[in-house]
């Protein structure tokens, strides 16, 4: 049974946004060196730590969400006979969230009384968005939309940055807004194949559900663009070296995700390969942006 649990939550930790939250934090460090040239690493490990418990807090949370209102957990729910693997996948689910928002918690006090009052508006909105996002974030198609490139690219390399130099620069604001339209765009594709589950198990409302394929197809169009075109401006400006350019390589993946969204619109979880390609240029293309800023 133990064992059973241990996968169980494991299952709940999706890979492709604790990828997504490793690059935020290499994006948040990137600017540091960019900007200052050093950084202190076990302040970088307390970075990750505090990153990853969110992560994985935020993940179970929303699993015990979902597991809760399947048809295996509500059978019978009265008479306290549900189907005992769901209901097991349930407590586990539940159980694991609860030790990594404590967890998240006493990172976060760490880092107020390490940092001061400067880390404290990210800890809590970063807070606000874990505790509401089952309740009401997921319920509401824009504040479902725009949630996870708020929490991802923005919360935490802002984060970063301030627990490793202890203040807040604009480079960071205006780089993170690339990785914030793409990881709305990887949430946006990757509940094409939700909208009946969201509807009829949970009550929830996403944006694809919500306004339909077509005009998500639309929005996920002009976050890929916006993303490329501000990479484009900031080096033409020169607030990017040239040799952010680079980071443009991924986005035609981006594109060819939106055209499998196109053509086969919620039936694109049955074509994995657009899915693969959204992916690969969320995670790139931040990735490689980065690494420009430290080359540079």
């Amino acid at each position: 049974m133990l064992a059973f649990r241990f996968k169980a939550v494991l299952q709940t930790i999706n890979l492709s946004y604790l990828l997504l939250t490793m690059v935020c934090i290499f994006l948040g460090f990137s600017a540091v060196i960019a900007n200052h040239g050093d950084v202190n690493g076990y302040l970088l490990i307390a970075a990750c730590i505090a990153a990853f418990v969110g992560h994985v807090s935020l993940c179970t949370f929303h699993e015990y969400s979902d597991l809760k209102h399947t048809w295996a957990f509500k059978v019978n729910r009265d008479k306290h006979v549900g189907h005992p693997r769901a209901r097991d996948q349930v407590n586990s689910a539940f159980l694991a969230g609860l030790v990594a928002l404590i967890v998240s918690l006493l990172c976060g006090l760490f880092l107020v009384v390490k940092f001061g009052l400067g880390i404290l508006p990210v800890g809590v909105i970063g807070l606000m968005i874990l505790l509401s996002y089952s309740s009401v974030i997921k319920k509401h198609p824009i504040y479902s939309l725009l949630a996870p490139g708020f929490g991802f690219a923005l919360l935490i390399a802002l984060g970063t940055e301030y627990v490793l130099v202890g203040q807040y620069t604009q480079l960071v604001w205006v780089i993170a807004i690339i990785p914030f339209f793409l990881v709305n765009n990887l949430w946006l594709l990757n509940n094409y194949g939700n909208i009946k589950v969201s509807a009829e198990d949970n009550g929830s409302e996403g944006f694809p559900m919500a306004y339909g394929i077509k005009v998500s197809n639309y929005v996920y169009a002009v976050f890929a663009t916006l993303a490329t075109l501000i990479i484009i401006a900031y080096v033409v400006i020169g607030y990017l070296p040239v040799l952010s350019l680079i980071a443009l390589i991924p986005m035609p993946l981006a594109f060819y995700a939106l055209y499998g969204g196109i053509k086969f619109g919620q039936n694109i979880t049955q074509q994995p390969k657009f899915l693969r390609s959204n992916l690969i240029a969320t995670v790139a293309t931040p990735a490689l942006l980065g690494l420009t800023l430290i080359l540079d």
